[in-house]
């Protein structure tokens, strides 16, 4: 009886630590959710995030929102099944596509082109399948980004007729669009399918990401395509004819899918994706990507890091009007997926410092607001010069609130100066020589902004001011220059 006793006061323990600790979990879990809510929907109001968010826990949802409209001027939700491009994020499915194939035995990430493609360029012989996957080919994109709208043939035909690597293979990282468009045509060559079409028989239709596609023709039709804006909220259109590098149009539900997929292994094994996650190697040292004070590798489609003792892998997608990411915290689980429509307004490196803060640390600290994000709210509310007056009380009254990045300002002035909004660019590069007064790039971006306005006078005393602080600065010498010969040495300001 005694025994029976101490035998039933283990279990009582045992379930009560269970309890406790679902408790426990349960817990931890609403305060996450609570925290990313209050996050995104700051980060919506000042104009950082407007799009789709998912955050999960080993398959788990935490959190999945959408904020903003699809279409400003419908003024359209976003929900998530709006369809947004995913850009650079589908390298991982051009990646995906290899290692399927590698797992069938049809190739070998060291297999060299010239053993697939005999009637190849002699330059591109020593490359490697694996070279390509992890941008140490020595194939550049110098050619590739003079094209304008290209297909995957356009860039073949360019690469056809090069006689040379933009850098010896195996030495070098050098991020590389046409390398995923070879990619692609390996894809195709070996598993005799135009590369869209292997896309939706290999992984979409089986994972029934029903909303996501890279066929032209079906993304014309396309009723729940977002509409995408730059920057200062100008509608851009964007159309990718280029498939493997970019090219794939998605949903955050579809993303989700393509996430449980690979934590469930529907595709390939455990084993393979490891090598996805793994850092590539050149010739002598491990691939190493400084970027935001942080140290990235690079992998199948995906760049892996280390911070805190924890392990990831993420990759994003950057066009003008489009922005997208799946980062993965391997050591813990959490996975998360956002989509935005307003790329240029974006907040990346504040929401995703935020949101590892509430997951890992269950910690959430407002994020600072981009000043960039703030000009543009108050552009659109008032006139240019009450806009400044207000943007400079602000900084003033609350600088901690604001992230004053000299380069997203300037930034944000050329926007406008490309847009023809003149007097609203000017304004803004005044605003960043105030605020980095001994910048001399911020007095020659203005002296630029004065230029373009042809006023000669006010843009040759700031390319001095520029030259002052820089003597080494020759664009500013050579400007001066120019613009005494179209005065004829006049001073002449024009108001």
């Amino acid at each position: 009886m005694k025994h029976q006793f101490y035998s039933l006061l283990i279990v009582l323990l045992i379930l009560t630590s269970c309890l406790n600790s679902a408790k426990t979990q349960s817990e931890e879990k609403n305060i996450q959710t609570e925290q990313l809510d209050s996050l995104f929907n700051f980060s919506h109001s000042n104009g950082m995030f407007n799009g789709a968010i998912l955050v999960t826990k080993n398959d788990s949802i935490i959190y999945k929102e959408s904020f903003g409209y699809a279409h400003e001027k419908t003024k359209e939700k976003i929900t998530t099944e709006s369809v947004f491009y995913i850009a650079s994020v589908s390298k991982q499915f051009t990646a995906m596509g290899i290692m399927m194939l590698q797992e069938q035995g049809k190739l070998s990430y060291d297999d060299k082109i010239k053993d697939i493609f005999l009637d190849y360029p002699t330059y591109l012989k020593t490359v490697t399948i694996r070279q390509l996957l992890n941008h140490t080919s020595g194939l550049t994109d110098t050619e590739y980004y003079k094209l304008t709208e290209p297909s995957n043939k356009d860039v073949l035909e360019t690469l056809m007729k090069q006689d040379s690597l933009g850098l010896e293979n195996g030495k070098h990282f050098r991020y590389s669009n046409s390398g995923y468009v070879m990619l692609a045509l390996i894809i195709q060559k070996i598993s005799d399918k135009p590369i869209d079409q292997f896309f939706n028989q290999e992984i979409f239709e089986p994972l029934e990401m029903k909303n996501t596609t890279a066929t032209n023709a079906r993304i014309e039709n396309i009723s729940n395509k977002v509409a995408g804006y730059n920057l200062i909220g100008s509608k851009v259109d964007y159309e990718s004819s280029v498939i493997g590098p970019g090219g794939i149009y998605s949903t955050l539900n579809d993303l989700e899918k393509w996430n449980k997929a690979l934590n469930t292994n529907k595709l390939i094994s455990q084993k393979t994706l490891k090598e996805a996650f793994k850092n590539g190697k050149l010739n002598e040292n491990s691939i190493s990507i400084n970027m935001n004070d942080q140290e990235y590798g690079y992998g199948f489609g995906w760049m892996p890091y280390e911070k805190n003792g924890k392990k990831y892998v993420q990759h994003d997608g950057t066009v003008e009007n489009y922005r997208s990411l799946i980062k993965k915290n391997l050591t813990d689980g959490y996975d998360y997926i956002f989509l935005t429509n307003q790329g240029g307004r974006l907040a990346m490196n504040e929401l995703t410092t935020s949101i590892d803060n509430i997951l890992e640390n269950s910690k959430y600290i407002k994020p600072e607001i981009p000043i960039a994000n703030k000009i543009v709210q108050e552009f659109e509310k008032n006139d240019t010069n009450k806009a400044i007056t207000i943007i400079k009380n602000a900084i003033s009254g609350n600088p901690s609130e604001y992230n004053i990045d000299e380069n997203n300002i300037n930034r944000l002035s050329y926007t406008y100066l490309r847009d023809g909004q003149m007097i609203k660019s000017i304004e803004v590069f005044k605003l960043n020589t105030e605020l980095h007064p001994n910048s001399a790039n911020a007095f020659d971006s203005l002296a630029e902004g004065y230029f373009a306005n042809k006023q000669f006078g006010l843009s040759k005393e700031n390319y001095r001011k520029s030259l002052e602080l820089n003597p080494e600065n020759e664009n500013a010498k050579v400007m001066i220059e120019r613009i005494g010969k179209i005065t004829n040495g006049n001073n002449v300001y024009k108001k």
